[in-house]
């Protein structure tokens, strides 16, 4: 938690200090916001020390009591917040399994070539969401064998019908769903006349009507295509495994541009900002609502588990952290495994934990399963 609270930048600081309901700390640095953060988070959690690694421990025991994870032998910080990552990050992945079920439906109804790569794009999508490889490769390889078995007969699924009639529930996630599934199926650089019509009528059964379902694959279209035009390389020869490269950073790009990669891991969050009212909706984002997003997800998964707003909040700090802490573990992990292909050395260990360097020596060793 203390590591993730210390890869927060400016904004994302700001926007927690605002749950806090502080007045008079608009002037406060990063660091003076830290403490502020974790002296709030302290008195949520009725700690009386003010020392850091006492209010992280106070904090992480607090949520695991809520969340009905054991702490029997869990003596070590670190394997706490594994446990309370995991539990959560599997329970998440449950809770969302909606909105991949629908990107799903569209991988399925691509090229049999594309499944691979398209998987590959949703699960970055999912990292955000779900901060833990293990439950993150049992959904990666679930959707890829259904989307190899369905095809374009998706619709008939029980997967695809249960996650409509939930989604119809649900109009914000269902339009979340819809945008993934969308900028998903761009992944290879078309979106075809079948999966446009599989898009309409996945949307319709969500409850959306067929001129929304029109406007979103406009809307969606456009930004893929700018950042298509933005990421071609000039004056260069054309092949098939370029052309592949270039759809895929398009398509990468708009998961961010379409707010989709930062309404997934608001997904996980909430919406930190609250709801945006109807005048503000077309208006500037704020650094926190780029990181974040504007899409509202699992507020009534965490309010199910939490009473009152403090302890909501609170959930949303911790989690964020850990969020924060397992990507840059993740992005870690995966150079240090480019380098050790260039060099006989290698500073990962066989089980998969990041191994903290000299330098890094401050860091914990973040377990990526």
């Amino acid at each position: 938690m203390l590591q993730g609270l210390h890869l927060m930048g400016e904004a994302e600081l700001g926007e927690l200090v605002k749950l806090t309901h502080a007045k008079g700390n608009d002037y406060l640095n990063e660091d003076q916001r830290r403490r502020h953060i974790l002296s709030w988070a302290g008195k949520v959690v009725g700690c009386s020390s003010q020392d850091p690694v006492v209010i992280e421990r106070e904090c992480l025991l607090w949520l695991a009591g809520h969340w009905g994870v054991q702490t029997e032998g869990l003596d070590d910080t670190d394997e706490l917040e594994r446990a309370l990552r995991i539990r959560i990050a599997d329970e998440a992945s449950q809770y969302l399994a909606p909105v991949w079920w629908i990107s799903c439906a569209l991988i399925a109804a691509g090229p049999a070539d594309a499944i691979g790569p398209k998987v590959r794009l949703l699960d970055k999508a999912a990292s955000l969401v779900v901060p833990s490889r293990s439950a993150r490769q049992k959904l990666s390889e679930n959707w890829r064998a259904k989307a190899a078995e369905w095809g374009f007969d998706s619709l008939k699924q029980p997967e695809i019908q249960q996650a409509t009639e939930q989604l119809k529930k649900a109009p914000e996630k269902a339009d979340q769903a819809l945008t993934l599934a969308l900028v998903i199926s761009l992944a290879d650089g078309r979106l075809s006349m079948e999966e446009d019509r599989l898009v309409k009528d996945l949307g319709e059964a969500c409850g959306k009507s067929h001129e929304e379902c029109a406007e979103k694959i406009r809307h969606v279209n456009s930004i893929y295509w700018g950042h298509q035009v933005e990421v071609t390389p000039k004056r260069q020869v054309e092949t098939p495994e370029g052309d592949k490269r270039v759809a895929m950073k398009a398509a990468q790009l708009t998961l961010e541009s379409a707010g989709t990669l930062e309404g997934l891991c608001l997904e996980a969050c909430d919406k930190v900002v609250g709801r945006a009212d109807a005048a503000e909706e077309h208006a500037p984002k704020s650094g926190w609502q780029r990181v974040l997003g504007t899409v509202s997800g699992l507020k009534q998964f965490f309010g199910n588990k939490m009473r009152g707003d403090e302890q909501v909040n609170l959930v949303r700090l911790v989690y964020l952290s850990i969020i924060h802490q397992h990507a840059e573990a993740a992005s870690k992990a995966e150079a240090a495994a480019a380098a050790a292909r260039r060099t006989p050395e290698t500073v990962l260990s066989e089980t998969g934990t990041l191994v903290i360097t000299r330098e890094a020596k401050q860091q914990r060793s973040i377990k990526l399963d």
